[in-house]
């Protein structure tokens, strides 16, 4: 067998393979015996026709079939020959074959980079000191309350920051009801009994918080909204509503008492336990943290010392890919919008073209060293990950292991783990300098 290899970049290359004659004859000539053996052919019992008399009636089915077996099998012994690790076969062209020739064809394949590690063990790196404040612990603590508090109706209320405030809403813009201008987002237009807490970040109309803040049951109050030139509703875009809120309610928050009953609702049995395990839970979450942040210090050394300037396109789009499909399934997930996705489109593309690029790096880089160490990961391992995971998104193991399964993605979920084990590796090996 002949082949010859070309270089389009250091990452793809298009081998031209030849198939000497006589091994595609030894090949076709068995296709034709199978031919014979199995073909319905008027005038013979099936499996008594001649070789020729079989080969004359299906000639262009025997030469295809030739083709597809020598084509696969002539292409791994070339990949063999070369050496090459192929990450994808980008296309197959010029296939040339017929009885008495050589068959010749020319295939496009992306190969892994060709690049050296540098040493890797005893990456200096400083640590920065883990510090749990007591504002810090408040926080928490403030946060906990703010989750423990109830709303109550209070006609009398002067409606302010934390309540939940009730209204029913209109808007107009040109003159006509908003309705008329978005009838898919009925909810931009108008509504009853509609809660708002007023808190920022809450809002579904830009600037309603403010606007109803200081309320108080039976007001009305004029919101105006000047709706971005990009807006994802593009028959607003650009355009100013009126917005009529009419209070109907204002519901009081009310937070508990910071006492040991606040602390055993929490789960502790007094505010000093409540306020230990909150310390502790801080200090580990810091640790995990800081560790976290001295992995990403290595990483950032290692690739800075890896030369590795080009890598397989297809392995780079396809994680790009991959990166829009997430992006997009938690947008979703988030409530967001069709249109207003689509109107991110361009930012979106960008993002998952540059951190596919660097995901693509870290995992090469990672990979050679997992090679290096002999990395390997056992099945308990990926079955625990599997359970962390089930309970993450709160299915049945079962479930989650069909479904990854489903989707090949049992051998990316072992791929991950390799690469956070060989990161745990060379953080135990690094050089972390005290703080």
């Amino acid at each position: 067998m002949k082949v010859t290899v070309e270089q389009v970049n250091p990452c793809r290359k298009v081998l031209t393979i030849e198939v000497p004659a006589d091994g595609v004859a030894t090949e076709y000539r068995k296709v034709v015996n199978e031919f014979a053996k199995h073909a319905r052919i008027q005038g013979f019992r099936p499996g008594k026709a001649p070789a020729a008399i079989a080969e004359r009636n299906f000639a262009k089915e025997i030469l295809n079939e030739t083709r597809e077996r020598l084509v696969p099998v002539a292409y791994r012994e070339a990949i063999g020959e070369q050496k090459l690790k192929p990450v994808a076969v980008i296309d197959v062209t010029d296939v040339q074959v017929a009885k008495g020739m050589p068959l010749t064809f020319r295939v496009t394949v992306d190969v892994e980079p060709d690049f050296a590690l540098p040493a890797y063990r005893g990456i200096a790196v400083k640590a920065n000191k883990v510090e749990v404040k007591p504002e810090d612990i408040e926080q928490v603590l403030g946060n906990l309350r703010d989750r423990q508090g109830k709303f109550d109706d209070n006609p009398a209320r002067v409606a302010a920051k934390g309540d939940i405030v009730v209204i029913d809403y209109a808007g107009t813009c040109d003159g006509k009801p908003v309705a008329e201008f978005a009838p898919e987002r009925a909810e931009l237009g108008q509504g009853k009994d509609f809660w708002v807490l007023l808190l920022e970040g809450h809002e579904f109309l830009p600037g309603i918080v403010k606007a109803l803040e200081g309320a108080t049951v039976g007001q009305t109050r004029e919101l105006k909204v000047v709706w971005p030139a990009d807006f994802a509703v593009t028959t607003l875009a650009g355009h100013e509503a009126i917005y009529a809120l009419t209070v109907t309610m204002v519901r009081e928050r009310k937070l508990p008492e910071m006492d040991d009953d606040f602390a055993k609702a929490a789960g502790a049995t007094s505010m000093d336990a409540l306020r230990d395990m909150v310390r502790q839970n801080l200090q580990a979450s810091a640790e995990a943290a800081e560790i976290g942040r001295q992995k990403d210090e290595i990483l950032k050394w290692l690739l800075e010392q890896t030369p590795l300037p080009d890598l397989p396109q297809s392995v780079v789009e396809e994680q790009a890919r991959h990166i829009i499909r997430d992006v997009v399934a938690e947008n979703v997930r988030r409530g967001v919008t069709k249109d207003q996705i689509e109107a991110h489109r361009d930012d979106i593309f960008n993002r998952a073209a540059q951190s596919s690029t660097d995901r693509v790096r870290m995992d090469y880089v990672l990979s050679r060293v997992a090679e290096a160490e002999t990395v390997t990961v056992t099945d308990a391992e990926v079955d625990k990950r599997i359970v962390e995971m089930a309970e993450r998104h709160g299915m049945p193991q079962q479930r989650l292991r069909a479904d990854l399964e489903k989707r090949d993605g049992l051998e990316a979920l072992k791929r991950s783990l390799r690469l956070d084990k060989t990161l745990d590796l060379l953080h135990g090996a690094a050089a972390i300098e005290p703080a």
